[in-house]
């Protein structure tokens, strides 16, 4: 019996054991293998952290997104890192995982760079505005500055032209003047940058975020930060833009036809005779007679169709966890839409970002950037040459069948018409820019959270410009001789056929910062805090030295010129400023926030005891989607905060030394034959003179809804600018014998708002749509400004500046054209001679006060003047696979277009007239848009300032339409990270309110200027 219990037992041990065995190999563990990328551009993602769900065994991938790590058969394994959408993937029978990981656009922990700075934009409770940089690089213009229009609520962008080398735009944030670029840290040129080394840009609008830039951040701040390195085997980069470039829109001339019957239309409604016979109408039709009857078209022989212009990038970035990398080389070259090749840009750009950890605790950062400009253009500016072109008549001949330069026979006086500006000279500048940045960053061990941070930045600026003026020649046909008669022009304003202006400057700018740190969580409560002190010199030289009468217009060498009226001036200048900036953070339990900051600052602009400044500021904020009673809202409303804030900035932005009494050389007089120079006192000084304040309230509420798919930001502001620096010029009688001394005078106010909607959603794997849309709106009032105050009340209440909208126009009301001489013998008098003077077809303007007498006593406020007051824009975009479509829609209104000058009247001064001039009145079209034509084009009754001229300037823009396709890439044979083609089209039209050939954003329409231009550009972008 023992014996059997003893084979039984056995029987049971091996049985177990096998179990256990076989248990054992079920329950093994086997190596898992794996690859990380980014879903967007399929980037390898060092750093990814891999954790096995429910454990705290994990592992990072590599520099080349590679990992492994020991699991068993149904582990979890979870994949997750900064500014990505977490993870998870089970372990079935596969030893090998990809995974792609996208990117969090959604997630609250993104970080945004705001003053001395970045924040989390959870905690983020002042007014600031991210602008998206992938965006930033689908436009394909040639400065950073044009690019940014629509990408930000109230960041207002204006491009008064599209000439190279002078296209920058001006940009306004909220409509307050010219704001604070600061890049990587100190005050710089946003034009400076190619757009490839572009990080990130952060639009501070309120006084909460402003406030720490003290005297420069009163009309908001812009900061950039450059691109940095990351983690990882190096990653070279290159793209290329090819662009071909035409006016947005540009109106056409009179031919020689029209402008014969517009003359003699204009010398009929002044009881002459016609200029034209019909016989020398028919010759210009039929273009018989080619030399006595020409039919130029300036337009043509000055503008061609398309101009060219290409963008190239390179740049390679990596790193280790030691040292990090980024360098970058870009080049610009533009060409114009002149049909002789007189006008180009080309810009360099070389950058090197370093960022090193010297030690666990300690961290390095050096940037260093230069940048080359260079620009060649005509003798003659583009305003001179469009002026000229807009003056120039069809009926003179530009060139002899031989090709011959032919002189100007209807307009001798203007002899630079079109195209013969292009032989008088040239215009070449050149600059260089050269811009280092150091830090240095300790973090305390011994105290968490303490860090101290220096800061060092110098930029050094040179140029160098060269205008040469040179004379040439035009010809006049001898009928009698069959020779040319030569007729020598010269430049203008010179008294000799050659002039030579060269000019030289340089300055330094000089930023020294030391800060102190500190940032740490305390439980439920989180405090960070920061101490700054911050210095800047600014100091420069400039010279400039002329002379005329060159030996020969071949040596264009200033040794050449005469002695004789020869010229030199120069100067030099300097400016220092020291500031001292606090800020205090705390929140609980990311719920509630309060924040203050102040800087003191010191500037030597002004006098002593009147340089200091202290500009103070506070915001608080509230999560309510943190309070338990929001969670039965959370499906909905994922993410709800309320904050606000008041802040006081402050603005410098004053010539420099107005406390004390300024004097200048002025006119020369001869005594016994010697010229000697004069001095003369050029103003009083105001040792009182100290900052303009601005004081800026806001309040908001950002959101997040629909599980993070839309997200929306709000904000109301009113802003109050007190001590505005101006001149008491209306007060103070004109026979004071002296300029007047600046003042703390003005006051103004701006009251706004603005909204951001910003939709993503992934409507399955392959297709994700997405829209951005903002919106703003922003007027300034004049709280006091120094005027006239008119004696008569209704002109008092008319024309009284303060108290109303600024850039508003004053002047006569109309009411549409008089149709018959009946009208005008019952209208009211309005040419002082009883209406005598009128004829059907003139305007009419309105009597507003009553008297039977329309003068300058029926003037009164119209329009909305010329900055919009509302801008707006749509951002949509699709994608489809490896397919991307966006779409960019901008537009603004609440602002004025004015015609003025030959956009208004054709054959002004005996010039031209535009073709859209042609609907004016007569008996047979008595609803045309302009009055009846006059000898000379001018007539006082119909060109008074007046609503009139007035154009409605709103629009919108399809500003910029880009296509891509990146091409597939097999994770088997990977030889590239990303091809990507795109098409873009930029500028493509608009759609407006008025008829003119003008475009929206040049208010004030006369056409002297190098139109804006639309754009088709083809490129790639390749990382390796």
């Amino acid at each position: 019996m023992l014996s059997n219990y003893s084979n039984f037992l056995n029987k049971r041990i091996v049985i177990t054991l096998s179990l256990l065995f076989c248990m054992g190999i079920s329950m093994a563990q086997i190596s898992v293998s794996g690859n990380v990328t980014e879903a967007y551009s399929n980037v390898p993602v060092p750093g990814v952290n891999v954790i096995i769900k429910g454990t705290a065994r994990g592992v990072a991938t590599d520099f080349d997104g590679n990992f492994t790590i020991e699991a068993t058969k149904g582990d979890i394994l979870v994949f997750s890192y900064v500014g990505f959408v977490t993870q998870e993937k089970e372990i079935v029978d596969s030893s090998s995982i990809t995974i792609s990981l996208e990117e969090d656009s959604t997630s609250l922990d993104e970080v945004v760079v705001v003053g001395y700075g970045s924040k989390s934009k959870a905690k983020l409770i002042s007014a600031v505005s991210v602008v998206d940089e992938k965006t930033l690089k689908k436009v394909p213009v040639p400065t950073v500055s044009n690019a940014l229009e629509g990408l930000s609520s109230g960041l207002f962008v204006r491009q008064n032209s599209g000439e190279p080398g002078f296209s920058n735009s001006s940009f306004e944030v909220r409509n307050f003047g010219n704001a604070l670029v600061i890049i990587d840290g100190s005050p710089g040129d946003l034009n400076q940058l190619d757009p490839n080394e572009i990080e990130s840009i952060s639009v501070l609008k309120d006084a909460a975020a402003a406030a720490v830039y003290g005297v420069q951040g009163g009309n908001g701040v812009v900061l950039i930060q450059t691109r940095k390195g990351d983690i990882g085997k190096p990653k070279l980069s290159y793209s290329n833009q090819f662009t071909y470039t035409t006016f947005t829109s540009y109106p056409d001339f009179f031919n020689s036809v029209q402008y014969a019957e517009v003359l003699n239309e204009g010398l009929r409604n002044s009881n002459q005779n016609p200029f034209y016979m019909d016989a020398e109408i028919e010759a210009f039709i039929t273009g018989s007679d080619p030399i006595n009857y020409p039919n130029t078209n300036w337009k043509n022989l000055v503008i061609k169709d398309w101009g060219f212009q290409q963008r190239h990038n390179l740049n390679l970035s990596g790193g280790t966890e030691k040292v990090k990398y980024f360098v970058s080389a870009g080049y610009l070259d533009q060409s114009s839409n002149y049909t002789e090749d007189v006008l180009s840009f080309q810009q360099y750009n070389l950058r090197s970002n370093i960022n090193a950890n010297i030690t666990d605790n300690l961290k390095l950062t050096f940037n260093l950037a230069g940048r080359r400009r260079m620009n060649e253009a005509p003798g003659y500016s583009a305003y001179d040459i469009f002026r000229e072109l807009s003056r120039a008549l069809p009926n003179d001949l530009a060139y002899y069948p031989d090709g011959t330069p032919a002189k100007p026979s209807f307009s001798p006086n203007h002899i630079k018409e079109g195209i013969k500006d292009f032989n008088a000279g040239y215009y070449r500048s050149r600059n260089n820019n050269i811009d280092a940045k150091l830090s240095l960053e300790w973090d305390i061990n011994q105290i968490e959270g303490l860090s101290v941070k220096s800061y060092a930045s110098l930029v050094y600026d040179t140029s160098f410009r060269k205008d040469w003026g040179k004379g040439y020649n035009l010809y006049t046909l001898n009928r009698q001789t069959g020779e040319y008669d030569v007729f020598e022009a010269t430049p203008e304003g010179a008294f000799s056929d050659t002039v030579l202006e060269l000019g030289t400057n340089y300055s330094n700018h000089y930023v020294l910062q030391n800060s102190i740190n500190y940032d740490r969580a305390f439980g439920d409560h989180s405090v960070s805090g920061l101490l700054l002190v911050e210095a800047q010199k600014i100091q420069g030289e400039n010279f400039s030295g002329r002379r005329q009468d060159f030996q020969s217009s071949l040596i264009d060498q200033l040794y050449a010129g005469s002695l004789e009226n020869q010229g030199a001036d120069g100067g030099e200048f300097r400016e220092n400023r020291l500031g001292f900036v606090g800020r205090f953070s705390y929140d609980y339990m990311s719920k509630y926030f309060v924040e203050s900051s102040y800087r003191y600052d010191g500037s030597s602009r002004f006098a002593p005891g009147n340089e200091w400044g202290l500009f103070p500021s506070i915001s608080v904020g509230w999560r309510l989607s943190e309070e338990p009673f929001f969670e039965s809202l959370k499906n909905t409303v994922s993410d709800l905060k309320l904050r606000g804030s008041i802040g006081t900035a402050g603005n410098d932005g004053t010539a420099a030394f107005q406390w004390l009494s300024g004097f200048t050389y002025s006119f020369f007089y001869a005594i016994n034959e010697t010229a000697l120079p004069t001095i003369d006192n050029t103003s009083l000084a105001n040792e009182d003179i100290t900052w303009e304040t601005n004081t800026t309230y806001d309040v908001g509420l950002d959101a997040s809804l629909f599980n993070n798919d839309l997200k929306l930001s709000f904000d109301y502001f009113f802003r109050k600018r007190e001590d505005v620096i101006a001149f008491a010029a209306s007060s103070v009688p004109s026979t004071l014998g002296v300029g007047l001394a600046a003042q703390n005078l003005y006051e103004f106010s701006n009251e706004g708002y603005e909204f951001t909607l910003d939709y993503k959603k992934d409507l399955t794997d392959n297709f994700k749509i997405s829209g951005l849309m903002n919106f703003s709106r922003s007027r300034e009032k004049a709280v006091y400004i120094d005027e006239t105050l008119q004696e008569d009340p209704f002109m008092r209440e008319n024309l009284t500046i303060t108290g109303g909208f600024t850039n508003l126009r004053r002047g006569y009301i109309s009411q549409g054209l008089f149709q018959t001489q009946e009208e005008i013998d019952q209208w009211p008098i309005q040419d002082g001679n009883g209406n005598s003077s009128l004829q059907p077809g003139d305007v009419r303007y309105q009597d507003l006060n009553g008297d039977n007498i329309i003068d300058v006593r029926d003037q009164k406020v119209f329009g909305d003047g010329d900055k919009p007051a509302i801008n707006f824009s749509l951002n949509l975009g699709a994608e489809y696979k490896n397919f991307a479509l966006s779409v960019l829609m901008t537009g603004a209104s609440g602002y004025d277009i004015y015609l003025d000058g030959e956009a208004q009247s054709p054959l002004r001064n005996g010039f031209n007239g535009y073709t859209y001039q042609l609907d004016y009145w007569t008996p047979e079209n008595t609803g045309a848009t302009f009055p009846r034509i006059t000898d000379g084009g001018f007539n006082d009754n119909n060109y008074k300032y007046s609503d009139f001229w007035l154009r409605d300037g709103k629009h919108i823009r399809f500003k910029n339409i880009n296509l891509s396709y990146t091409l597939p890439n097999s994770e088997k044979n990977k030889s590239y990270d990303e091809i990507r083609l795109f098409v873009t089209g930029y500028n493509l039209f608009v759609i407006k309110n008025y008829d003119e050939e003008f475009d929206p954003q040049n208010t004030s329409s006369v056409g002297w200027y190098y139109p804006q231009t639309k754009s088709l550009t083809f490129g790639i972008n390749v990382s390796l």
